[in-house]
């Protein structure tokens, strides 16, 4: 069940870019899978840039993002909230078109395959074909 609070936001950390992966190694205690979010950006008093890294249940996400949905559907009706769900849309569809090109690049299985184009893994893939699915 969710919960309100007013949560007063302290030194806000300003986010300029982002990356998130599912966490194949953490599960929360449904089972699920849970998110890498990763967040570069920098703090509002001027400190500099930096990285912050979270892990969070694929639950806990679902939740935040329910939250979201209800807040703007309050706040700004119901055609701001369809705005905000085509965006998502969108988005889902370029990535899903990414991580395509990633698989079939064969930059989607360890880090060294993605920064050498699929030339070099640490993962025990080959340049056999034999692994390739």
């Amino acid at each position: 069940m969710t919960h309100f609070r007013m949560i007063k936001p302290g030194n806000l950390f300003l986010t300029h870019n982002t990356g998130l992966q599912i966490a194949e190694d953490a599960h929360c205690s449904h089972g699920q899978a849970a998110v890498l979010l990763i967040l570069f950006g920098h703090y509002r008093s001027g400190q500099g840039a930096e990285r912050l890294d979270a892990m969070l249940p694929r639950c806990v996400l679902a939740e935040m993002v329910g939250s979201l949905h209800a807040q703007i559907l309050r706040d700004e009706g119901p055609d701001a909230l369809q705005h905000f769900q085509d965006e998502v849309a969108i988005y889902a569809d370029q990535s899903a078109a990414a991580l395509a090109e990633l698989h079939t690049q064969r930059r989607d299985c360890c880090e060294a395959g993605f920064r050498t184009n699929g030339a070099e893994h640490t993962c025990g893939r080959t340049d056999t074909g034999a692994d390739r699915e």
